[in-house]
Parts: C-alpha cells; sequence; structure tokens
C-alpha cells in the first residue's frame, strides 16, 4: 500500500510539473525602436569616410559576456556587413547585426572620427 501511494505522489508530481506553461521572456529586436526615436542610416560615401569607419571596426575590442543594449542610434554597412553605432562625446560602441550578443569598444581616436563625421551629417 506504501509502494502505490508513494507511485501515486510520483505521478501527481509529474503530472503537475508538465502542466505548468513555459513562460517564454520576449523583448523587441535590436533597432526596433518602441520609444519613437528613429534610427540614422549612415551613408559612407566617400573613400576617407569608409577608411574611417573600417579602421574604427578593425580597431574595436570585443567587450566580455553577452549585452542587452538600448536602441542603437545609428547604422551603417561596410561592403556585406551591418553594423550598429551608439556614440557619445567620450564612448562609441559597435555591434555587428549578423552577433547581437556581442558589443565593441571603439578606440579613442576612432570615437574622435565617427563623431567627427556623425556631427558634420
Amino acid at each position: 500500500m506504501k509502494k502505490l501511494s508513494i507511485l501515486f505522489i510520483i505521478i501527481g508530481l509529474l503530472l503537475v510539473g508538465c502542466s505548468q506553461k513555459e513562460q517564454i521572456e520576449t523583448s523587441s529586436p535590436v533597432g526596433k525602436s518602441n520609444s519613437g526615436l528613429k534610427m540614422e542610416h549612415l551613408d559612407l560615401k566617400g573613400k576617407n569616410e569608409i577608411a574611417t569607419f573600417n579602421t574604427a571596426v578593425r580597431d574595436s575590442t570585443k567587450q566580455p559576456g553577452i549585452v542587452n543594449m538600448a536602441n542603437p542610434q545609428y547604422q551603417f554597412s561596410l561592403g556585406e556587413d551591418s553594423y550598429f553605432l551608439w556614440s557619445t562625446v567620450d564612448n562609441g560602441t559597435i555591434m555587428n547585426t549578423k552577433d547581437t550578443h556581442t558589443i565593441y569598444s571603439l578606440s579613442s581616436s576612432s570615437i574622435k572620427e565617427v563623431n567627427e563625421f556623425v556631427n558634420k551629417n
């Protein structure tokens, strides 16, 4: 009788455990603004502009961990790759749109050059 009671308890626990609905946390993808702010696409046309952003990407430093970023201010493309850009006077961060879990910090010289381009436009 005791074994039968234990069996019913185990089956009951399994049924309760299996019947719990899995909760999935959803969030809007990076770049889709919910606040009404629109991301600006930077159109890199000239050789100097392209070189500036190529250098910024090449010299950027990968940051550890998986990130959850605010909506980006800018987006730019270099060849077949597309990047999101967050830029302030002192900091610059980029993210390849193919890997939205990794960010890269821009070098101080790249921050200055990228900000000059952004502020010019």
